[in-house]
């Protein structure tokens, strides 16, 4: 399986979860440098940027099946309160 797909695959199935670049990069078993790189050139984004686009969707998607607060899914996507999502989904959205 080439980097990408294993950055990919170790994002998806990790997202929720607290996520560095190293770690990605080491399941990959590329450099920091060159996952940056070639993940850039495959998506048009920064593995970073990914990470976070897959974890607002994913609130965004609970919050469209009536999660029951606002303040768990927030919680749950790693930002400190509500108040930190909402303007994150809107800049996305």
């Amino acid at each position: 399986m080439d980097p990408i797909k294993k950055a990919l695959w170790c994002i998806e199935s990790r997202f929720a979860s607290e996520l560095s670049l190293d770690e990605i990069a080491e399941v990959s078993g590329v450099s920091r440098f060159h996952l940056s790189r070639a993940f850039g050139v495959a998506t048009g984004r920064s593995v970073m940027r990914y990470v976070r686009e897959r974890r607002l969707s994913e609130a965004a998607r609970q919050l469209a099946d009536d999660a029951p607060h606002i303040l768990h899914v927030a919680l749950d996507r790693r930002y400190g309160s509500h108040e930190a999502l909402t303007p994150a989904l809107r800049q996305q959205f």
